[in-house]
């Protein structure tokens, strides 16, 4: 079976788990020899240049119908801020080359959250891109499970609320390969801080104060180096991510940081994914602001913290009943995270799992159920 799938192949290693994470759920259903070709977004860009561009045009729908099934996600393409875009996201696709394509069209475990300002009329344009996918009798849309589909009720409709599924996130599904990367030699808790997030929009959280922010994560390093025995380890998951830790460490001691802070790698792809959270899997905990730095956290059975930046962190701990593991970061927080820290090293394995159980077979289901209708 062919399916071509269009996401975020080269984003960021969170999104490869996602990935890795929806090939193990075909793996589970059985039956069919899965040929998944890639198709990297970012080709579709308006700011993209490189000689391979591609657009959403009648050429592309033609080689969509070459395939079996066309797969859209994860990621956040469901987020209604993008400007000059015909459906308000970034999945620019006019509706006369929706119409065009004539293979099961599934576009899940998306986010619809949007974190930037919406500009006027993309809630009608947005609106308008749903209603013809949920009219296609071959067209099947669900959301993750970072409180998307609260989204669709808030500011689309309830008519939009009821008709799209939430399905767990799919790096929830991912596994490492065995790869042996650890990040030091003693036992270390995992930092994975951004220098984008603290920048935008929340329906919940307040602003960040990005100065404020990394004096607070400062201190806690500062704190967490002084009261426990373990050392600390920070994880990029894209390039710009050294520039949120080089601003931390200008905070930490000096000597702390020769002697118990280490740096992972940069690395992309499938097997920068592999190497990188394989560092995660062998942490005693993890510290995580981007989405996937905490599901995959959970995926391995890695003790983690949220370090709230976005509502999507919160909402995802809170759908799974994870209620006491998340850090706001829009305020003081670095007694709250070296207590948190405390509390959870003393733990058991981490809580919540029945619902995580339930919530996997629930997705599966929900694939079960499309593949077998189709094919």
């Amino acid at each position: 079976m062919k399916i071509l799938h269009l996401a975020s192949h080269y984003g960021n290693i969170g999104d490869n788990a996602s990935h890795l994470g929806f090939r193990n759920i075909l793996a589970s259903l059985g039956g069919a020899a899965w040929q998944i070709d890639r198709l990297e977004i970012r080709r579709f860009y308006n700011n993209y240049s490189l000689p391979d561009k591609c657009r959403f045009d009648a050429d592309f729908a033609a080689h969509v119908n070459t395939y079996d099934a066309f797969v859209i996600g994860g990621g956040g393409f469901l987020d209604f801020w993008v400007e000059n875009s015909v459906t308000g996201t970034t999945l620019n696709i006019s509706p006369e080359v929706l119409d065009l394509i004539r293979v099961p069209l599934i576009i899940t475990s998306v986010g619809c959250m949007p974190h930037k300002v919406v500009p006027e009329g993309n809630i009608d344009k947005f609106r308008r891109f749903l209603d013809q996918l949920l009219a296609k009798p071959n067209a099947y849309v669900a959301v993750r499970n970072d409180g998307s589909k609260d989204t669709l009720k808030e500011f689309i409709g309830t008519h939009y609320y009821d008709a799209i599924p939430e399905i767990l996130d799919h790096g929830f599904f991912y596994e490492n390969d065995g790869s042996l990367y650890r990040a030091s030699e003693k036992p270390y808790i995992l930092i994975n801080t951004t220098a984008d997030q603290v920048h935008m929009e929340n329906r919940n959280l307040g602003k960040i104060d990005e100065g404020a922010y990394v004096r607070e994560m400062g201190t806690a390093v500062n704190r967490l180096i002084a009261d426990t025995e373990l050392d600390i380890a920070f994880a990029p998951h894209i390039y710009s991510d050294y520039k949120a830790i080089d601003a931390i460490l200008k905070y930490v001691n000096d000597f702390h940081i020769r002697t118990r802070v280490a740096v992972a790698p940069f690395a992309q792809g499938d097997f920068g994914c592999n190497q990188i959270y394989s560092g995660y899997k062998n942490s005693a905990m993890v510290a995580g602001m981007r989405f996937h730095a905490n599901v995959c956290s959970i995926a391995l059975g890695v003790k983690s913290i949220g370090l709230a930046a976005l509502d999507r962190v919160q909402n995802m701990y809170d759908s799974l009943g994870y209620y006491k593991a998340v850090v706001r970061v829009d305020q003081p927080f670095a007694e709250d995270l070296v207590t948190t820290v405390q509390r959870k090293l003393h733990e058991p394995a981490p809580s919540g799992h029945d619902v995580l159980g339930q919530r996997k077979r629930e997705t599966r289901a929900f694939y079960q159920s499309i593949f077998s209708q189709l094919f």
